[in-house]
Formats: C-alpha cells, sequence, structure tokens
C-alpha cells in the first residue's frame, strides 16, 4: 500500500508555490535558490538593475524575496516600486545584513510584510515560508 499526500483544500504545495528573488550578487542568488527549489518550490531571480518589473509580473509569484543591501540601498525603493503595481498584494520578505538589524520597522514602512537577517539558517528560512505561503 503506498500512501499518497492529499492536499488540504485550497491549500497549495510547495512545488505549485512560485518565489521570486530580487539580488544582485550571483553567490547570494545561487545559495538562496538551491535552498528554495530543494525544497520544492519554483523560484526566479531578477536584477533590479534590468527593466524587471514586467517579468516579475509574468511570473506571479506567490513570494518576493527582496536583498535590502542591492547596489545603493537600492531595496527600499524596489520595494515602493512593488507597492505601487499590480503585485502590491504579493507579500514581501526583505533580506537584510546584520548591520541593518533593528531596523525591521524601516522595512514594514517600506512597505515590507516581514524581514530576515544575514546571516540565517535554512531553519529560519523555513519559518519565514511557512508564515507567509500557508
Amino acid at each position: 500500500m503506498t500512501k499518497s499526500k492529499r492536499k488540504s483544500p485550497g491549500k497549495k504545495e510547495e512545488s505549485e508555490m512560485k518565489i521570486a528573488v530580487i539580488e544582485e550578487v550571483a553567490d547570494n542568488i545561487y545559495s538562496i535558490k538551491f535552498i528554495l527549489q530543494s525544497i520544492g518550490y519554483e523560484v526566479a531571480s531578477f536584477s533590479s538593475h534590468d527593466s524587471y518589473l514586467l517579468s516579475l509580473k509574468e511570473f506571479l509569484p506567490n513570494l518576493i524575496i527582496v536583498d535590502m543591501m542591492i547596489v545603493g540601498g537600492a531595496g527600499f525603493a524596489v520595494i515602493h516600486e512593488l507597492q505601487k503595481s499590480s503585485l502590491k498584494k504579493v507579500p514581501i520578505l526583505a533580506i537584510t545584513a546584520e548591520a541593518m538589524e533593528g531596523k525591521e520597522e524601516d522595512v514594514y514602512k517600506a512597505g515590507g510584510q516581514d524581514a530576515l537577517c544575514k546571516p540565517y539558517t535554512v531553519k529560519d528560512l523555513k519559518k519565514k515560508l511557512k508564515k507567509w505561503l500557508t
């Protein structure tokens, strides 16, 4: 007898969830994509240097992760731009540097829903994902 996973009505499985990552550093993109994909999420990464908003809208993410320390502190500008777009209802998880610890209030004021401080563990990330994707 094989057991099948039953899906709760209205609840999506990880494999049906899409996460967008806005990040500039290639190593950081690789790391977070590897973690998220190994959990089972569909992941796409975007650079704030490009015209990312149209591609991001086409991807239709369930969660957007923004690194707040992208070039010139543009993380706040990215969040403001997302809040003005059709993606304004998509939760935003801001990844902050240790130097920004205690600045979560600034993330909330900018329009982000949550923050995760570097360095973080996979367990910490999973808690945040569970909070926003279930």
